[in-house]
């Protein structure tokens, strides 16, 4: 690989002098252990500003949405929340551990799902409603106008803690359960009882999410959210919203200084809320593609298949033939691999072990946590921190220095020098694999001052002058989804209980399962279209993307929505339990972002269905 990067050094000198010294090279990842730890250090020190992280495929929109009412990205303290509102957050499939135990083992809290699907979690709610897609924010707007019209909300703890109650008030007005039940097509009077049962019962919230990612509204609809549970008081309480803590662990690394000739990224002026390290990759690939500002000559992937993860794959395709040359880090062969010119093997969970890592997200009890290997590597692997170092050393700084200079010790060195002030941790997590101090989450540090709300007034927003400012809505303000016309459905996507986003499809293991995807189509509307299960049938978006799939008739998904899982139609043939079997979302979905957080949107893709 070294080889390669220096013939690829010597045709790109007359490039560093065009593009900016280390930008032209896209670094591109997920999450986990060894990403935070190492793959951005290595990009860092490497010098190349274009980061992009899956959090655009994700949350990025309800981090925005959230950070703009109350100040974070809050953790959820579901073990003692008495009543949830779930909107598309399918905990039962999409298992964040925590979070799904303490959702699911007590059966005493009533929860209300809204998801134009009916999942595994709306079949262990209290109550299914399956919404219309864009709707959300009509639902929540409509909560706030029966709250506040009916004196429900927490008048001392608005009063004390919020800014713009009075316009919010105001604003609200027209959003009757009546006008929202026409748009949601949820009863006005259900909507109006959860609304009222929501206020009045304690330790209520109205979940943040994960994947957001849904239409063009998505960070006001999350706005909406936010207030909703704000009026409640459920901010910085018991059974609320409450900010994430982690326990902190000592750094082992140098401090990284950034190239003088670095660029900004190519997509900053495309997003009001561009995130560095996350980027946008929509609006990001656009311009990679065109050269604009910049060329971008390579990329580098760690952990993120994005061939079959970013929507419209066509694009995609012809992102990576602009590309000089792709270096892929995977512990399979993923079509992401299969497109690289070359794949860096890593070593699989099961075989490494990875450094200490926080999770402070259940909101209740931070812990640190490490994973150890249970057998020897199998294969000629390495880990990602052998990968990274492996690398660096063809790279030098600007002071002459190679890049593994800014790489010291292994990763045994690591675990142990991250958790030395506490006593006994390196030993708890060897025996239980998570470590603990007894320390929790310091619910009511903000509201009694401790801790400022980080927002521009410190207070909770109810209205944003920032957001005012910049030429957007101060409060939530509802749009209507477009028409999407006659005999045709809104594509949407989400999780489901067998596999793991598009990566154990392919596994025999779990394969046996689900063999095939199959797209989901309400029983009534199959009807009409002479479709039954099992037939193949063709989807096309209004972009010229195009798949056949068979079909699964069910009541489980309204009549203008469909859906299939990810993870199938694999490009390639080192997946050959799925390659060419069943279809990719990626292939079907049309590439379209929400432009304030940059996140992509999901749910604005509308097909038309045949049957072949």
């Amino acid at each position: 690989l070294g080889d390669v990067y220096k013939r690829q050094e010597k045709t790109n000198q007359v490039v560093e002098e065009e593009d900016g010294h280390r930008s032209c090279i896209g670094f591109v990842s997920s999450e986990g252990t060894y990403h935070e730890h190492y793959w951005n250090q290595f990009r860092a020190v490497f010098g190349s500003p274009n980061s992009l992280r899956h959090p655009t495929l994700c949350l990025s929109s309800v981090i925005r949405g959230f950070m703009a009412v109350v100040g974070t990205y809050p953790s959820v303290d579901i073990k003692n929340s008495r009543y949830i509102i779930l909107a598309g957050a399918d905990r039962a499939e999409s298992i964040f551990t925590p979070d799904t135990m303490d959702m699911f083992g007590d059966r005493s809290k009533k929860i209300i799902c809204l998801d134009p699907r009916f999942t595994k979690t709306a079949a262990k709610s209290t109550k299914w409603y399956p919404i219309k897609p864009g709707t959300d924010m009509a639902f929540a707007l409509a909560m706030m106008n029966v709250i506040i019209g009916e004196g429900l909300h927490d008048k001392a703890y608005v009063d004390k803690y919020a800014y713009g109650f009075d316009q919010l008030a105001k604003h609200v007005k027209q959003y009757t359960p009546e006008w929202a039940a026409k748009e949601t097509e949820i009863p006005a009077q259900d909507i109006r009882e959860i609304a009222r049962e929501f206020a009045k019962t304690p330790n209520a919230v109205f979940y943040p999410g994960r994947r957001s990612s849904w239409q063009g509204n998505d960070v006001e609809t999350r706005r909406a959210i936010a207030m909703v549970n704000v009026l409640v008081g459920s901010f910085d309480r018991e059974g609320g919203l409450i900010p994430s803590v982690a326990i902190p662990t000592a750094s082992y690394f140098y401090e990284p200084a950034w190239y003088d000739k670095t660029r900004p990224r190519l997509e900053e002026a495309d997003v009001t809320f561009l995130n560095p390290r996350d980027g946008s990759w929509i609006p990001w690939r656009d311009r990679a593609i065109k050269g604009d500002p910049y060329a971008i000559r390579g990329l580098y992937i760690y952990k993120q298949n994005v061939v079959s993860s970013l929507p419209d794959r066509n694009k995609t395709m012809e992102l990576f033939d602009k590309m000089d040359i792709i270096v892929c880090v995977d512990t399979f062969m993923s079509d992401t691999a299969w497109h690289a010119d070359v794949v860096l093997p890593e070593t699989n969970y099961l075989e490494r072990l990875d450094p200490p890592n926080g999770y402070g997200v259940n909101g209740i009890e931070p812990t640190l946590t490490i994973r150890q290997p249970l057998i020897k590597p199998m294969y000629d692997t390495r880990s990602g921190f052998e990968i990274v170092i492996g690398l660096a050393k063809y790279f030098e700084d600007e002071d002459g220095a190679t890049l593994d200079e800014y790489f010291e010790g292994d990763v045994e060195s690591h675990t142990k020098d991250a958790v030395a002030e506490y006593p006994g941790a390196l030993e708890m997590m060897k025996e239980k694999g998570f470590f603990t101090d007894g320390r929790t989450a310091p619910i009511g540090d903000y509201l009694s001052g401790k801790k400022t709300i980080n927002t521009p007034t410190k207070k909770l927003e109810l209205y944003s002058d920032d957001f005012k400012n910049r030429g957007f809505d101060p409060m939530p303000t509802y749009k209507k989804p477009a028409d999407i016309g006659a005999n045709k459905f809104r594509f949407v996507v989400g999780r489901h209980a067998i596999h793991t986003q598009s990566m154990t499809a392919a596994f025999p293991e779990l394969n046996w399962h689900m063999p095939e995807n199959t797209v989901w189509i309400n029983s009534a509307k199959a009807k009409t279209l002479g479709i039954k299960s099992g037939d193949m049938v063709q989807l096309k978006n209004r972009t010229g993307g195009e798949v056949q799939i068979k079909a699964q008739v069910t009541e489980g998904i309204r009549p203008d929505s469909v859906y299939y899982a990810n993870g199938y139609g694999s490009l390639s043939k080192g997946q050959p339990l799925v390659y060419g079997k069943g279809a990719s979302q990626a292939q079907i979905l049309e590439a379209h972002y929400e432009p304030i957080s940059g996140n992509a949107l999901m749910h604005e893709t509308i097909v038309e269905i045949r049957k072949v």
